[in-house]
């Protein structure tokens, strides 16, 4: 540790320099980190001192001409700078004063090149699985972040159930899963998507960092690729839903008796709701248990893994076509993120998939099996082609996400950020 003395002084006068000359001879031995800068009093400006640990003046500046001196002075007695006038070499208090003054600074050094050293840290490119493992993640961060997540959904239930139950519009099981009714509706979509303040919330207070990494590596919606993806899946996704209706012969049926309020309803609420499930399975999900692993693939198999039988468990069925259907895009949700950075393609996948089973079901009767629950039931066939769209909906996005430059060259390259 060096202790910067600022000295002033004349150094046309003989006694300053004798003085200033001593000092420098007893600064050996214990007292070998004393640096005695000596300064003349015309080379002082008001800020000139602001370097020094503490103030040596050998004579107090009276004159007219001095009064930078008396400035400069003053101001590091402001800042706490000790200050002795003297002309012998100054007391042992002052020099104990001006080694806690350097200690002091040094420390505030340190701490300041660690900080910049841990934010540099922090903003250092990584994988979408990675984005919230940084020098500050510990262990308990995800189990916190889901503590939260948790608490929040809990609080967003009994704000949407207590009010629909105490106003007789949801007074029973049968009619909270109702599919046909419009509130049931409603409030099961809402409940979806309050998985997106659960989510955001909960990895901001759980990992201290920025929740919208959930969204995308660039930290917020990239609504010109997620515009992009709205153009290229709305069309395959209807031509694969048009070839289903036609292999499995389906028939058009009546509408539900309150099909107008239900329309409504998925139109304004089914985005949210397929976002909130995203957002939790492929996101927050995802970049919690990521951040445990110091391997990104490693972390991307065990997330992508998990993703998949949160999500198919969540819907209830045990169907072994069923589960591969819902496999397939939980899957693919995890890849399009690692590979585009971001949640952009795969929530608007699951919007989309969302809104054309709905709308197709109220417009066209049949909207009870529109829902995944425990008694839903599939095929080899729906499974298989439900596999091949999704395998070719991803291949054009990436494609597509690549010639954007979303997504990097290499098909196993993850997007940084």
């Amino acid at each position: 540790m060096n202790v910067r003395i600022a000295v002033v002084g004349d150094p046309g006068q003989e006694q300053d320099q004798q003085a200033l000359a001593r000092a420098r001879a007893h600064s050996v031995g214990p007292a070998a980190d004393l640096e005695w800068s000596p300064f003349a009093p015309w080379e002082i400006a008001d800020d000139s001192l602001a370097w020094s640990d503490a103030l040596w003046l050998m004579a107090w500046p009276q004159d007219a001409e001095s009064e930078s001196v008396r400035r400069a002075t003053w101001v590091a007695h402001q800042q706490g700078t000790p200050v002795v006038v003297s002309p012998t070499e100054p007391p042992p208090w002052f020099v104990a004063h001006a080694r806690q003054r350097a200690a002091y600074r040094i420390r505030g050094e340190v701490e300041r090149t660690t900080a910049a050293e841990l934010e540099a840290a922090e903003r250092e490119p990584r994988t979408y699985v990675h984005q919230m493992r940084g020098p500050r993640h510990r262990w308990w961060r995800p189990l916190v972040a889901l503590a939260v997540a948790v608490a929040v959904l809990i609080v967003c239930l009994i704000a949407l159930l207590v009010p629909s139950g105490l106003a007789g519009l949801l007074d029973s099981e049968d009619t909270l899963i109702d599919p046909l009714n419009p509130w049931s509706a409603l409030v099961n979509n809402l409940l979806l998507a309050s998985l997106i303040p659960a989510t955001l919330i909960g990895v901001w207070v759980g990992f201290r960092r920025s929740p919208w990494r959930i969204l995308s590596v660039a930290g917020r919606i990239r609504w010109g690729w997620l515009g992009w993806c709205v153009l290229v899946v709305t069309p395959l996704w209807a031509a694969y839903l048009a070839v289903s209706w036609v292999v499995f012969d389906q028939e058009v049926l009546d509408r539900p008796d309150q099909w107008v309020a239900l329309l409504a309803v998925t139109l304004f609420t089914t985005p949210l709701q397929a976002a909130g499930e995203e957002l939790a399975f492929r996101g927050g999900l995802v970049q919690g248990v990521g951040a445990w692993f110091h391997s990104p693939v490693v972390a991307l198999v065990v997330t992508t893994v998990l993703s998949t039988a949160f999500f198919v468990a969540a819907h209830g069925s045990a169907d072994p076509w069923i589960i591969i259907e819902l496999g397939s895009l939980a899957v693919a949700g995890c890849w399009l993120a690692w590979r585009t950075g971001g949640l952009e393609a795969v929530i608007v996948l699951h919007i989309v998939n969302n809104l054309l089973i709905m709308t197709s079901g109220i417009l066209f009767g049949g909207l009870e099996e529109s829902f995944v629950d425990g008694e839903s039931a599939g095929s080899p066939v729906s499974a298989g082609m439900n596999v091949v769209a999704t395998a070719l909906v991803t291949a054009v996005l990436l494609w597509l996400a690549r010639r954007r430059g979303v997504a990097p060259a290499g098909w196993r390259t993850s997007a940084l950020g």
